[in-house]
């Protein structure tokens, strides 16, 4: 019987915790120093993987190791050599792109199951075939495709697990293959290095002589037109009070495809974000958990999964998986606020039945907040707070420790490892 699977990202053993309570299935972590997440990797050792394969084994969750760098001579035998210790652990799967690697594993792990990472940018059913020919279990699909191509990579591979990316960054360049970050910032993103330099704010200036001081808003819509072709339409350019973004997609959500996706009995649904925050983490796993449980019950996706994602910040969101063969990238949006925002977190019931929290926005007891746990949300009435020394406090502020005081029943000690405090704007 079909049983999809949602993937989310582990940055860290607190993420992944946060990841697997909100209800993912499996979880994705860098091996240390050959992951695209190398300088960010919260799993510094193989005694952080094998912590994580333990936990997530312990509740029959899923652990995949991912060891996607492109590498170079001078990485290769120490990329080897670690993969094979890191394998020792018992992971579910081992995601890697470099196909020399791929061939390796076979060859010398063959106990250990080969998913084919983005970043191999699979993008039609031959390659995947080649692939799978080789003894790749899973293709994890380039971002770019059309839902069209990824239901025709079915058709014709239909023993092949499928994998997709479903919430998250979108590259500019095809499925991370990059330089610009090495050309801004001398960081190889295809090392693990990567800096987002597409993501960051840009000044246009009209000569290189202007001098930052003197820079100027631009007032308007402006645009970028090629001086050799005249006739090409222009490209558009977003200026807001953070800076020009031209470069920078809006975030993936398919969402609203999930019952086309569960109808083509895609594998895996891939949730992007190892650098994200918990809180978001926690919300996206929380609104695809909904969604897919819903669809998969014969009913629709629930607005609950849509106001999970509302809560949460972005670019700008587009579906993906566009109609016909162009890629989905969307440039029109750089930044949308999320309609509620995280206020604290490492919720723990403190004595009298206040509640401990860390503070990471400042509240008052009058503002009306909402208690997440991964059971929901349900509506609080603060009747108190205590700063971080215990005396009478009008508001909590970012960085401290506080305590809080409310009326009514508190949930159990495990939903409230797990919970947060939500302030909708």
């Amino acid at each position: 019987m079909y049983k999809p699977e949602l993937l989310a990202p582990a940055g860290d053993l607190v993420r992944m915790q946060y990841a697997l309570a909100y209800g993912a299935d499996a979880v994705y972590a860098g091996q240390p120093a050959f992951s695209l997440r190398a300088r960010e990797n919260g799993f510094k050792n193989l005694d952080d993987i094998a912590k994580g394969i333990e936990i997530c084994h312990k509740m029959g969750r899923k652990f995949y190791l991912t060891s996607n760098v492109i590498s170079r001579n001078g990485k290769v035998e120490k990329f080897c050599e670690t993969l094979v210790e890191a394998a020792k652990l018992g992971p579910d799967a081992a995601i890697v792109a470099d196909p020399g690697v791929v061939g390796f594993l076979l060859k010398n792990v063959p106990e250990l199951e080969v998913h084919l990472s983005v970043q191999a940018n699979c993008t039609n059913w031959l390659t995947g075939k080649f692939w799978t020919d080789l003894g790749v279990k899973r293709l994890i699909l380039s971002r770019e495709l059309s839902l069209k191509e990824v239901l025709e990579i079915k058709e014709h591979l239909p023993e092949t697990e499928l994998e997709v990316f479903v919430h998250g960054n979108i590259c500019m360049a095809m499925s991370g293959r990059c330089m610009l970050s090495n050309w801004v910032a001398h960081r190889d993103a295809n090392q693990g290095a990567c800096n987002n330099s597409c993501r960051m704010p840009y000044k246009l200036f009209a000569n290189p002589e202007v001098q930052a001081d003197d820079y100027k808003e631009h007032e308007g819509r402006f645009s970028l037109m090629r001086s050799d072709k005249p006739e090409l339409p222009p490209i558009d350019l977003d200026e807001d009070r953070w800076g020009t973004y031209f470069m920078s997609s809006r975030d993936l959500c398919a969402l609203e495809l999930m019952p086309e996706l569960l109808n083509a009995e895609i594998a895996s649904f891939k949730v992007e974000g190892r650098t994200r925050s918990v809180y978001y983490l926690s919300q996206v796993v929380r609104a695809y958990r909904m969604a897919i449980d819903s669809v998969m019950a014969g009913n629709g996706v629930p607005d609950a999964a849509r106001d999970a994602i509302a809560l949460t910040d972005s670019r700008g969101r587009m579906p993906g998986f566009g109609k016909g063969n162009y890629l989905p990238q969307n440039y029109e949006t750089t930044q949308e606020k999320s309609e509620a925002g995280c206020v604290a977190a490492l919720v723990q019931e403190a004595e009298n039945g206040m509640l401990s929290v860390q503070v990471k926005n400042a509240f008052s007891p009058d503002d009306k907040v909402e208690l997440m746990t991964p059971k929901g949300l349900v509506p609080l009435k603060i009747e108190a707070l205590l700063d971080f020394k215990g005396g009478a406090a009008d508001r909590l502020h970012p960085g401290t420790v506080g305590k809080v005081a409310v009326e009514g029943e508190l949930p159990c000690e495990e939903d409230l490892k797990y919970a947060f405090l939500v302030l909708r704007h």
